[in-house]
């Protein structure tokens, strides 16, 4: 029987240890080590449950034969040159993407934790215990889902989209949002596309609040003011009355003030006359009377206390009353309780009335009307007090009207977007869908804009008359009660989108029957010419009925209502984040829903074409997911199955049973096996897959790949030995290469680990590039003063990118240096070179780099390139067009060589160079086309690249001094 014993895993480097230590000893992260329970199997079992045979035993080197690892093809030359020349039978590759591959969203795209009730913004997901709802793609249920990772993805170019509901998102372009076709980029949406948003979200906190605060919250948020006083205006006596009960709850007075000719009226809540001096008189007493027992002075009883002495003869004359927390510390000085000194007089005794505190508290004290937003306490309570909030605002700034051809609805209007969508996230929690349109008018004069929440049809006036209600409004409540209910819904709002798998999936249940009997079956009306029209809910509730299928059931009873595009337009660039939800891989942001593995879908669509069966094990994603991407790239391999399970156990038995040339699990961190007691993505449960899924390749002779999540910082994440467990570990770099991604080699051990694949990201999925030195230099801004071409190696490849650079005069003690793509500390060093050897007076420059497309270079060999790009934006003359530049760039400002300088030469003259700059090598270079120009110092070749006569920006007229240019080099960003 298996045994359980504790032991405490380092999250870093995966380490097990059988005490708790602040430091991992392995890799000496501190407070990173996590209990665990493991099981420990008996002796003759295996982890993984099965007993040893022992017919494996030990071969002598001779007799093991050698041979069954020709490479098998994948993905064309650049998935292939990154693993070595193909995939080796047997092996494991890991493969990750950098945090949220630019699928971020902005700072202020507020989530809703369902086990809380709190709607905050993203960035407060940064406690990874937080809760979201995530959608089920497969039933189209949203289910709430652990956040495992928070990831910040700095500054990136942004797009608003806003839909026909008025809720809006800004995002990257790249950010997917689900479609009736499937998950797409907003980048690639237009106007009048369908996304998915939740129908309702009847997620509610657990938190009480009396009534009276609820409501006075709610009053303040209308028609009302929180400045120097509190009041409210209105003309309803139901109001009133309420008021009055409000007033009660606070010990305050309500005071009616009424003006001529006005139903209106204001209610100002105010202390009550005397009570604020007989409250401090009371107070003052009880301190006379304990000083009185104590015997001592009032300046001992105010040190002994730490409060001031004026404030204590203050306090005793009546004239001030203390805080809550100077009257503890009075009470523990003296040594009596806290009751002595009468702590519930206290407030009644200080100049801010009980409202205002309340006011203070949620942060709606000073707000003017343009700026009120839902308090984030009332985002938590409990559904009876949210109905009693929401029936408070209605009944102050909302309206039930029946309209002339009989359409009845309610409505909200408020100055204040912010409290406008608050209202319509809350709307949501009980079901209702409500529109938000912006009204532009003309009050006296002047422009004037209001934001109003609309709901429409009587069956939802109705039912928010029942459920949350309104006060007054009786001649419209009749009239509701007057018009009839429309025989069939409405299709202008909650319709279904259908396409053409809709109506395939539909002819395929219905086995050849007409649209005339499909209809008649079902009780509703289906034209046959009118497939490319979205149907009404009831339609497709009917007809699941009808024809029962999962994926009508899901169309009809899911959680999705189909919003509509309204806009898309670009942003500015933002802060964006990004969370990672392994149960779903989407979540819902401001009351959208938004997603969190194209280029495997692609390998493996190639590779069940060429090769043999692939099995494609998806966790995160369903298979009609999978399949409409797959149709969207034209990829219909007939060799690929897919298979979606989370159950690692499972999936190992497919693999036994079909025995496929290839297998891809995406994720490791979302599979989990039952016989490990922790949840999936834990450490136990990361490392423990991943051996097992090893011991499968080994043994079946199968490559599989792996599909990793990464952190903020762009490591896999889990423990560091799950990198060491497999094969090869890759990198797919994204969103910042723009339309390009790079597919980098970190550990191969079957091939090099500097080799670099370039794709290009296209709507029909990725494009291997066979030229990235033709793509790198395509927009190259020749000519231009700060822009030169350096050759890099990446891997065997020679690689040609062009480094751009800026110096701009600087009134700041410490110019700034900021470098993308190149090393910051080289930066730093080629700075101070060329102010101390070639005689650039940088001291008052900022001096910004860039390597063009995306690409980062780590080799030395651009530092000539970059050095000269530098001199040739502070002299403002031209490198010259038709050079590159080859060259290590010493302290002393000599010129170092570097490796394969043929290939990188061979490349230049390939795409059209004539000379290239480089150091003194001593050996005869000679390439067709191609002059090399050998040059023994960074001077030296500043002269001769560049053209023309310099022509220096102006520059501070004081005279630089020895420590001005000494401290160039150690100044930072």
């Amino acid at each position: 029987m298996a045994k359980t014993r504790t032991i405490f895993l380092c999250q870093q480097c995966g380490s097990q240890q059988t005490r708790w230590m602040g430091k991992c000893p392995d890799c000496g992260t501190w407070d990173s080590l996590v209990e665990q329970a493991e099981r420990k199997e008996p002796a003759g079992k295996s982890r993984g449950g099965a007993t040893s045979t022992g017919a494996n035993r030990p071969t002598p080197l001779r007799e093991i034969a050698i041979g069954g690892f020709t490479r098998l093809p994948v993905l064309g030359d650049e998935f292939g040159r990154v693993l070595g020349g193909g995939i080796v039978p047997g092996s494991l590759v890991l493969i990750g993407g950098e945090p949220g591959i630019g699928k971020c969203v902005v700072g202020n795209t507020r989530v809703l934790d369902p086990r809380t009730g709190d709607y905050l913004p993203i960035t407060d997901w940064q406690q990874t215990d937080r809760a979201v709802l995530g959608l089920n793609t497969i039933s189209h249920q949203l289910r709430p889902a652990c956040v495992t990772a928070f990831h910040d993805n700095g500054i990136r170019p942004t797009v608003e989209i806003r839909t026909r509901l008025g809720r809006h998102l800004q995002c990257t372009p790249s950010h997917p949002v689900l479609t009736p076709v499937g998950w797409r980029e907003v980048g690639g949406l237009h106007r009048g596309d369908r996304i998915a948003s939740p129908r309702a979200l009847p997620y509610f906190g657990n938190e009480t609040m009396p009534d009276a605060e609820v409501k006075l919250i709610a009053y303040i948020l209308s028609d009302s003011d929180a400045q120097s006083s509190v009041h409210v205006t209105t003309a309803l006596p139901e109001v009133a009355a309420d008021l009055q009960t409000v007033a009660d709850h606070f010990g305050m007075t309500l005071r009616c003030y009424r003006k001529r000719g006005n139903r209106a009226a204001t209610y100002r809540f105010v202390v009550p006359p005397g009570q604020r001096e007989a409250a401090r008189q009371e107070i003052a007493g009880a301190l006379r009377s304990i000083h009185g027992e104590l015997g001592g002075s009032w300046t001992d009883w105010a040190q002994a206390a730490c409060v001031s002495e004026a404030m204590l003869n203050m306090w005793r004359r009546a004239e001030s009353a203390p805080s809550a927390d100077e009257l503890r510390r009075l009470a523990e000085a003296a040594g009596v309780p806290l009751e002595r000194l009468a702590p519930d007089r206290r407030d009644q005794a200080e100049m801010t009335t009980p409202v205002a505190r309340l006011l203070q508290q949620v942060s709606l004290r000073h707000t003017t009307a343009a700026t009120k937003v839902v308090p984030e306490a009332i985002f938590r309570l409990e559904p009876s007090k949210l109905t009693l909030f929401l029936k408070i605002l209605f009944t102050c700034d909302g309206s039930i009207y029946v309209s002339n051809r009989g359409i009845a609805g309610i409505s909200y209007t408020t100055i204040s977007r912010r409290l406008a969508e608050d209202v319509q996230h809350l709307l949501l929690r009980f079901g209702f869908i409500a529109q938000l349109r912006t009204k532009r008018l003309q009050v006296r004069g002047a422009p004037y804009t209001a934001f109003e929440l609309q709901v429409l049809g009587s069956r939802e006036v109705k039912r928010f008359l029942s459920e949350i209600g309104i006060l007054g409004r009786a001649e419209a409540k009749a009239r509701l009660e007057t018009i009839q209910e429309p025989r069939l819904p409405s299709t202008h709002f909650d319709t279904v989108p259908t396409e053409a798998n809709f109506w395939g999936h539909v002819r395929e249940l219905v086995a050849g029957v007409s649209y005339t009997q499909m209809s008649r079956e079902a009780g509703v009306v289906v034209h046959p010419n009118h497939e490319d029209r979205p149907l009404c809910r009831s339609t497709v509730v009917a007809l699941a009925n009808t024809y029962p299928s999962t994926y009508l059931q899901a169309l009809a009873h899911g959680d999705i209502y189909w919003d509509e595009i309204e806009s898309i337009v670009e942003a500015a660039e933002a802060p964006v984040y990004d969370i990672t939800v392994p149960a779903h891989a989407n979540f819902v942001a401001n009351d959208l829903i938004v997603h969190n593995s194209t280029l495997l879908a692609q390998a493996a669509a190639k590779f069940a074409d060429e090769v043999g069966p692939a099995l494609y094990v998806s966790a995160e994603e369903s298979g009609q997911q999978i399949k409409l991407r797959a149709a969207r790239m034209g990829l219909d391999p007939e060799h690929l199955l897919i298979y979606s399970e989370t159950s690692l156990d499972a999936i190992l038995e497919q693999i036994t049973q079909i025995k496929p040339r290839l297998v891809i699990v995406d994720s490791i961190q979302t599979v989990y096996l039952e016989d490990v007691t922790s949840a999936a993505g834990s450490v136990s449960q990361v490392r423990e897959g991943a051996m097992r899924l090893l011991r499968a390749a080994k043994d079946s002779g199968i490559p599989m790949f792996l599909v990793g999540h990464v952190t903020k910082e762009g490591a896999i994440a889990g423990p560091r030995v799950l990198e060491h467990i497999v094969d090869v570990v890759l990198y797919l770099e994204g969103e910042r290469f723009h339309q390009y991604r790079l597919l980098r080699g970190v550990k191969n051990r079957f091939g090099s680990t500097d080799e670099v694949g370039v794709f290009e990201m296209t709507q029909l999925g990725l494009k291997e590039v066979p030229n990235p030195s033709q793509v790198f230099l395509a927009e190259r801004s020749a000519g231009t003063p700060g822009s030169a071409v350096a050759v890099t190696m990446e891997g065997t490849r020679p690689i040609l990118v062009e480094v751009q650079a800026l110096t701009s005069n600087t009134a700041s003690p410490q110019p700034r240096r900021t470098a993308n793509g190149f090393d910051m500390n080289r930066l730093q060093m080629l700075i101070a070179v060329l102010s101390k050897r070639v005689g650039l007076p940088l001291f008052n420059q900022d001096v910004y780099v860039n390597i063009v497309g995306g690409l980062r270079i780590g080799e030395p060999a651009a530092d000539l390139a970059v050095a000269v790009a530098i001199a040739s934006s502070f002299r403002n003359q031209r490198v010259r067009q038709d050079a590159v530049l080859v060259g290590e760039v010493g302290l002393s400002g000599e010129l170092r060589s570097v490796g394969q300088l043929e290939r990188r030469l061979s490349e230049a003259a390939k795409l059209g160079f004539s000379r290239a700059y480089l150091p003194v090598t001593g050996a005869a270079l000679r390439v067709d086309g191609l002059s090399a120009l050998e040059t023994r110092s960074l001077a030296e070749a500043v002269d001769q690249a560049l053209e023309g006569r310099a022509q220096r920006p102006p520059t501070d007229r004081r005279r630089p001094t020895t420590d001005d240019q000494d401290d160039d080099a150690d100044e930072t960003e």
